[in-house]
């Protein structure tokens, strides 16, 4: 669910940091209705919405809760503004009453975050595709970038959500920029890259990965 606070503003929980229940702004249904409909929206099918995206991914914010308003009549601006603004994972960015997807796309934008200088990278994968990846390096297959984590434990967690036998491989990426390989900072756990080639890849020992607690990312 998500609330308001009178003193942080949105949050998501039964309490806010500073311990106030706050005011509910969405309960968990509608949370995860308005949620699927914005991502569609900003990361695959933002024509089928009838939505205008500029090259990196923008969107008109009144736009988009005209949309949300026509799907969902209980729908305010400020839910759109609680779902974007007190996304865990930093999904969403507005500015100048523009919003998008920080990353997730599926559709052909350039997105335009801050280049990366992480020295290494890492990617979580299946024992099957880590030996593929391999060999004919990472690309995706259904998103417009590689999503890369910052490290070894968030890749064996990212992995782990999909797999009971989770491999991380590494990634070189001061030898792969310096070869032109594009890669931008989303936030402190996520990197996303163009294709990464096969010589800048290694497997992680697993001895090597500190373990999360808990295995889930989206």
């Amino acid at each position: 669910m998500i609330k308001r606070c009178p003193q942080h503003g949105f949050f998501r929980g039964e309490h806010c940091e500073c311990g106030l229940a706050g005011q509910l702004i969405l309960d968990e249904a509608k949370t995860e209705q308005l949620g699927r409909l914005v991502a569609g929206g900003l990361r695959h099918f933002p024509h089928d919405l009838g939505l205008e995206m500029d090259s990196q991914g923008w969107v008109d914010l009144s736009k988009l809760e005209d949309v949300v308003q026509r799907r969902h009549r209980w729908a305010s601006r400020d839910q759109v503004l609680a779902l974007a603004q007190s996304d865990p994972k930093q999904r969403y960015e507005i500015s100048n009453q523009r919003i998008r997807a920080r990353y997730g796309h599926s559709i052909d934008i350039e997105l335009d975050h801050p280049e990366s200088h992480h020295s290494l990278l890492y990617y979580g994968a299946s024992e099957e595709e880590a030996d593929r990846i391999l060999e004919i390096g990472l690309k995706s297959a259904s998103q417009r970038y590689v999503h890369l984590s910052t490290t070894p434990g968030k890749a064996w967690e990212v992995a782990g959500y999909r797999t009971g036998n989770p491999r991380v491989i590494q990634v070189d990426a001061d030898l792969a920029r310096g070869e032109g390989v594009k890669m931008m900072t989303v936030n402190d756990d996520i990197v996303i890259s163009e294709k990464v080639p096969a010589q800048f890849l290694c497997i992680l020992s697993t001895k090597d990965i500190p373990r999360p607690v808990e295995n889930r990312q989206d």
